[in-house]
């Protein structure tokens, strides 16, 4: 029996998980990232939370042959870069030597969403379908693009990046750099600045100051939940006005990629799928070309926080995928 392991790498936590040959998960560790992102600090939390995984599944680290990790951010892998990962401040990283060192095995290292729709593609929700774009709503807003089971990455490595598309001209200033993003928009990232926006400046009040009284730094899922569940207004329009963005990028990746199958994730939309997928799904429809979005599945995805780690830990395991790790 063979055992791989799949790490994802976010802006808050490093989550691993263990599996076999079938795709089972046999053990799960996580670890808090908090405010020391630096790469090193990053490697030393990845590297705690794998052994964390091995230990949980009973699993030596030498019984695992190649390792799959999980990145925000489009991955170079002729340069062997992260590109750009806004949420732990990472430009043009050089990943592979490091890796290698702490390693000492065949390793993958993709895009997180990418990753997430992989595993929901083969093992998930997706299965059976052609053409399927995943959307992972969180701390930003990640996308991945699957066609006849490969994953599309582009000439520059961005392809599928959802979140880093235009939806608002001159609209709010995103964290990587542009003005108007999908991710400014409707990421918590981008509903905690809007709500700030609207208390400070506007003279608005928010259930959160009771539910989440250090909302401005960091806001969770389950605090969003709680506030629009008890009919806060502020955080509802911040939820209605993400819903309906997300609507307007997944209406144009419709219309303009035409793919039967939609996978809308994350934790912000898992925490609040009730409102979201709805609210969605008339926003697509509304803003997708001659009626492109009629016969489209809109679908919640079945793997939950283990998406990505599982997606990375699959890919590895694939014997057509074993040209593409880094030794």
């Amino acid at each position: 029996m063979q055992y791989y392991a799949g790490i994802d790498i976010g802006g808050t936590k490093v989550y691993a998980v263990v599996i076999d040959e079938a795709g089972c998960v046999l053990g799960r560790a996580k670890t808090k990232i908090g405010q020391e992102n630096a790469f090193e600090q990053v490697v030393q939390k990845i590297m705690h939370t794998y052994r964390g995984a091995c230990r949980d599944a009973g699993i030596r680290e030498e019984d695992i042959p190649a390792v799959g990790l999980a990145f925000p951010s489009p991955i170079d892998r002729v340069r062997r870069i992260i590109k750009h990962a806004p949420n732990l401040g990472w430009i043009d990283l050089k990943f592979s030597a490091r890796l290698k060192e702490a390693f000492g095995k065949p390793f993958f290292v993709g895009n997180d969403v990418n990753m997430g729709t992989f595993a929901e593609y083969h093992l998930g929700a997706a299965k059976g379908h052609i053409s399927v774009y995943g959307i992972f709503v969180g701390t930003g807003v990640g996308g991945g693009y699957i066609l006849e089971g490969k994953i599309v990455r582009g000439l520059a490595y961005t392809a599928g990046e959802i979140g880093h598309t235009i939806i608002k001209m001159n609209g709010p200033r995103c964290n990587c750099g542009q003005r108007g993003c999908l991710e400014a928009i409707a990421a918590k990232s981008g509903m905690i600045k809007y709500i700030k926006k609207q208390v400070e400046k506007r003279g608005k009040s928010t259930l959160l100051e009771k539910i989440a009284p250090n909302w401005r730094k960091s806001l969770g899922s389950s605090a969003l939940r709680k506030a629009f569940q008890r009919h806060d207004k502020l955080v509802s329009q911040a939820l209605k006005r993400s819903a309906e963005a997300i609507g307007v990028a997944v209406g144009n990746i419709i219309s303009t990629v035409g793919v039967d199958a939609i996978v809308l994730g994350g934790g912000v939309i898992e925490e609040l799928n009730a409102f979201f997928l709805p609210a969605i799904e008339k926003s697509m429809r509304k803003h997708s070309f001659a009626g492109a979005a009629s016969d489209v599945a809109l679908l919640e995805p079945r793997l939950g926080d283990d998406a990505v780690a599982l997606g990375s830990a699959w890919f590895v395991r694939l014997p057509e995928k074993q040209d593409m790790l880094f030794y």
